[in-house]
């Protein structure tokens, strides 16, 4: 009898081992939402973090000369650039995106941090549009995506309405 339990121990255990082996690899190019140590997570709470900052590490070949955050408005049927246009100079191969906002439509501030830079830049913008009352749902990108170059990742929408329902 005590031989049974120990191959069935043994077999869960290799099993478990089989599992944990077979890890899926990251792609060379990727983006995906950051995981924070403790004490990462402690000194963002100490300077007022909220669920509306968020933090992503990526990593690119060494080909990638520049990165560019843009923020669109959905404009009958159309997206109309609201903020970026440009890029930033990245000569590094790894590094993190901090993202900082409450209403996109009013503003954004983007923040770069890597090995041999860092820097931030803040976007706002003048709307005549009165956003107090309004709703708001916001969708992150939660998942490991792989960077394409010249393709754009989304990795925040947000819904401003003052209905009920949204098409």
């Amino acid at each position: 009898m005590k031989r049974i339990i120990i191959i069935i121990i043994d077999v869960v255990m290799t099993l478990s081992f089989v599992a944990c082996g077979n890890t899926t690899k990251k792609p060379v190019m990727y983006i995906e939402k950051a995981q924070l140590s403790e004490q990462e997570e402690n000194i963002a709470k100490l300077l007022g973090a909220n669920s509306e900052q968020l933090i992503y590490d990526f990593e690119s070949d060494d080909n990638v000369k520049s990165l560019q955050v843009n923020t669109y408005e959905l404009i009958d049927g159309a997206w109309e650039l609201i903020s970026g246009g440009g890029g930033q100079a990245f000569s590094d191969n790894k590094g993190r995106l901090a993202l900082d906002f409450k209403n996109l439509a009013e503003g954004l501030r983007v923040a770069l941090q890597s090995e041999h830079d860092s820097g931030s830049t803040q976007y706002s913008t003048e709307s005549t549009e009165d956003y107090t009352g309004m709703a708001n749902v916001t969708s992150i990108l939660n998942d490991l995506n792989e960077i394409t170059y010249e393709q754009e990742i989304p990795l925040v929408v947000q819904i401003l309405t003052t209905k009920n329902s949204v098409s």
